[in-house]
């Protein structure tokens, strides 16, 4: 058993149920059902990813090994484009939601960027498929804000008339 190695998983299990408390947060305050949708699901995907990574500290701690990361799941996809444009119709680029998007943003990038760095410093195989999984699903949760944040930010383009006259 390696005391990096639950130190590094009870880091996680913090990052995981801050991004839980964030995203259940927004859920709750939004107007906007596709911006609740969107921080709903990811809110539920951050209570997965803890639910796994506390089943990994037991087994480090109880077995002095990792649980088999074959029991962790394929990373899901939201589905981008509609939720995107859900989003874009419902939401003002400079209110709350976008300031939320905003924050979870940089969130997933400081997780991804842990998970990462724990992926190249893990002393077992299973460690590091677990941290590369995690970070793997952070990047894409990353990469969804990030298509929601674009979108906004070229409505506010458009309204504003940023675009150089050809």
């Amino acid at each position: 058993m390696s005391a990096r190695a639950i130190e590094a998983i009870k880091g996680a299990i913090l990052l995981e149920r801050r991004g839980r408390a964030f995203y259940s947060s927004v859920a709750a305050s939004t107007a906007s059902p596709g911006v609740r949708e969107v921080f709903s699901s990811m809110a539920e995907e951050e209570t997965r990813h803890e639910e796994a990574l506390a089943m990994h500290y037991s087994s480090l701690v109880g077995n002095g090994t990792l649980a088999a990361v074959t029991t962790l799941g394929e990373v899901s996809e939201i589905a981008g484009s509609i939720i995107t444009d859900k989003v874009r119709n419902e939401i003002s680029a400079a209110g709350y939601e976008a300031a939320a998007i905003s924050a979870a943003m940089a969130m997933e990038a400081s997780a991804e960027k842990y998970y990462r760095e724990k992926a190249v410093e893990a002393e077992s195989e299973p460690e590091k498929q677990l941290f590369n999984w995690l970070a793997n699903w952070e990047h894409g949760h990353l990469e969804l804000l990030a298509q929601m944040d674009r979108a906004l930010m070229e409505d506010i383009w458009f309204e504003n008339r940023f675009w150089p006259e050809i």
